[in-house]
């Protein structure tokens, strides 16, 4: 990692695309396989979101063969394990090991949004230039991207603890618990995350020639939503 890419680093959560265990909801109307062929492509589109000059991790679950299938998948990212725990653990180990290595500015982006324009990733780093924080808000009121300079760490671990995590109010919550600290910070435009079959039809209004997921999703429009089954 040259020194450029070590100052700004994203920090992308996912997981190993394993069929039953990625994106479930998407089914009955993708099979379980689909749903896994799919949320590889989101990962991948995830994968090329940092701008130039820009290190990335990817943060996952441990899972059998995760460390090793995804390093061959992405050799140029660093892949690190998640630790046990909530969300907000999770997140703050990740800013922690960054920004204790001397990233100047760290953001953490989700893989749930497979459309997100990669310019709202090189805006978060753009505007940790000039606020100490930034967060890119999602419509069901949480949020697709966090960010945060070096400078306000750990004083910003505060907004991992005790958040509602996976609640409409988490927008919010991290709104408020911002004021608190009394720390500036970005918002950018909003965005949303794939969870649902629903947010598949707005997911392909969206989709743009050439991404991971446009050719996924060219494939699995085709193929009839067989032996899917609930979890």
């Amino acid at each position: 990692m040259n020194r450029e890419s070590s100052c700004r680093r994203l920090l992308v959560f996912g997981r190993l695309p394993e069929p039953g265990h990625v994106k479930t909801r998407l089914q009955p109307r993708l099979t379980g396989e689909g749903s896994a062929a799919l949320y590889q492509a989101f990962l991948d589109d995830a994968m090329r979101l940092p701008p130039d000059g820009v290190g990335v991790e990817l943060w996952v679950p441990a899972r059998p063969g995760a460390l090793e299938q995804l390093g061959a998948r992405y050799p140029g990212a660093r892949i690190r394990l998640q630790p046990e725990g909530s969300l907000g653990d999770r997140l703050a180990m990740a800013f922690a090991c960054a920004l204790s290595e001397g990233t100047e500015r760290a953001v953490a982006v989700g893989s749930d949004h497979p459309t997100l324009p990669a310019g709202h990733v090189e805006a978060a780093f753009d505007a940790l230039g000039a606020t100490p924080l930034v967060l890119g808000p999602t419509r069901d009121g949480g949020y697709y991207t966090i960010g945060a300079q070096r400078s306000v760490w750990p004083m910003a671990r505060r907004l991992f603890a005790d958040a509602p995590w996976s609640t409409p109010g988490l927008l919010a919550w991290t709104r408020a618990r911002i004021a608190s600290l009394r720390l500036d910070c970005t918002e950018l435009p909003e965005w949303y995350d794939v969870d649902r079959p629903e947010d598949l039809d707005h997911m392909v209004r969206d989709l743009t020639d050439g991404s991971a997921t446009a050719r996924a999703w060219a494939r699995l429009a085709r193929a009839p939503a067989t032996g899917a089954s609930g979890r």
